[in-house]
């Protein structure tokens, strides 16, 4: 189903009120005719019904293709279909089968329509357009900057706009593509990268050999086998999974993770279908909540206040940066150490100050009272961007775990 807002907007011109029909979501198969408007940018535009002043006003959309599975995101940065993914998912949507795509530029996201309208793959043009590129400029020294797009208007076509020189058409190369289709090197990367921003750095990343895959060791009540996590699938050791095994449903626990090269993955790995959730929480309620708790029992060390931190964490999300060790793969946790040169485990609240935290990391989610049995021996530091530093010790842990196991055992 496709939403929109209407808004009221001021004309630039005249200062008129007027209401723009505001387009954040568009399933085209429910609604085939917004596509002509994407098409030709009248989905952004605005015109003042007093002095018709045309302006238009790009924002950002999510396009959804329930026939084709294919979901789209323009937006400023991917976060915005991650979000977007989340909601879809705790509605029950199984993403599995879907081809996911995000693109900061307007044009890239009209022209990768395009392409899976045709259903080509556009990871495979990425890289043609890449070589083509570079033959063109070869050829045309003084054309400038110059980029290529899929164009499919009146039969598929490859056209290069250049600052310097008029745009160039050239036949699809379609005996190119279907050779790459077929080599068995390149289906398998097809198979198991779930990239969402397919671009320049992407191909990049393709001819560096870095296109890696999550692989998780799973155990069922019958085996345990190996399964591919997709890009957005954020798990960790202890969650639970839905797979699919000989056209049934059946869930199992991860045991272990693991980065693993695209090219390295065993044919007869599968993908999970999803991550099992728990429990869903207000997040930001309960991290104020939680950091209140621990500032008073860190700073004024009052006993009676274990029992409401506790029933706090045992709610509570807790966001944890793993960072990939490049000779294993394995994911590790981030260490950080203290004024003594002590090492401890930084842990967040709220994902987005985890991900600001440690960049390069993978951010994962689980349980304060999950975490404690993982790491039993382990200190913790409790959001490090609190101007006090809310330590939870050996000590801490220990009297933590103890009263999880003693006072909310007969709750769950």
């Amino acid at each position: 189903m496709s939403h929109y807002e209407i808004i009221p907007m001021q004309c630039p011109k005249c200062g008129s009120t007027n209401h723009f029909k505001n387009y954040n979501s568009i399933n085209i198969t429910t609604t085939p005719e917004l596509k002509k408007a994407i098409m030709n940018d009248d989905i952004f535009k605005f015109e003042c019904q007093y002095c018709h002043h045309v302006e238009y006003f790009r924002h950002p959309l999510f396009y959804h293709d329930t026939k084709n599975k294919m979901m789209l995101q323009y937006a400023k940065d991917p976060e915005e279909i991650e979000q977007t993914l989340a909601a879809l998912k705790a509605e029950g949507l199984d993403l599995a089968d879907y081809t996911i795509r995000w693109t900061s530029n307007w044009y890239v996201f009209k022209e990768k329509i395009q392409i899976f309208d045709h259903h080509r793959d556009d990871r495979i043009l990425a890289i043609y357009k890449e070589n083509m590129l570079k033959k063109f400029y070869e050829e045309y020294p003084e054309a400038g900057h110059a980029v290529v797009f899929y164009h499919a208007d009146q039969g598929e076509k490859l056209v290069v706009v250049s600052e310097h020189m008029k745009a160039k058409f050239y036949y699809f190369p379609e005996q190119w593509y279907a050779n790459m289709m077929m080599n068995p090197h390149v289906h398998k990367l097809l198979k198991y990268d779930t990239s969402i921003d397919v671009n320049e750095d992407y191909v990049k990343r393709v001819y560096n050999l870095d296109i890696s895959v999550v692989i998780a060791k799973i155990q069922t009540d019958s085996f345990v086998d190996i399964y591919a996590l997709h890009h957005l699938d954020f798990a960790k050791t202890g969650d639970h999974v839905l797979l699919e095994d000989k056209g049934k449903e059946i869930e199992g626990v991860i045991l272990k993770l693991e980065v693993m090269d695209a090219r390295d993955v065993p044919a007869h790995v599968r993908f999970i279908k999803h991550i099992i959730k728990r429990r869903s929480v207000d997040d930001i309620e309960v991290s104020n909540h939680l950091e209140q708790i621990a500032k008073a029992l860190y700073h004024e060390n009052e006993v009676q206040l274990l029992s409401q931190l506790l029933h706090v964490l045992s709610e509570v999300k807790i966001y944890l940066p793993l960072i990939k060790d490049d000779k294993t793969g394995e994911l590790n946790r981030e260490v950080i150490r203290t004024n003594n040169h002590e090492p401890v485990m930084p842990i967040f609240t709220k994902e987005e100050e985890a991900k600001l935290f440690a960049p390069e990391s993978i951010v994962y989610e689980t349980y304060f009272t999950d975490l404690i049995d993982e790491f039993p021996k382990m200190s913790f530091v409790l959001n490090p961007q609190c101007k006090e530093l809310l330590f939870i010790d050996e000590k801490m842990t220990a009297i933590l775990k103890r009263y999880v196991q003693e006072e909310l055992s007969h709750v769950n």
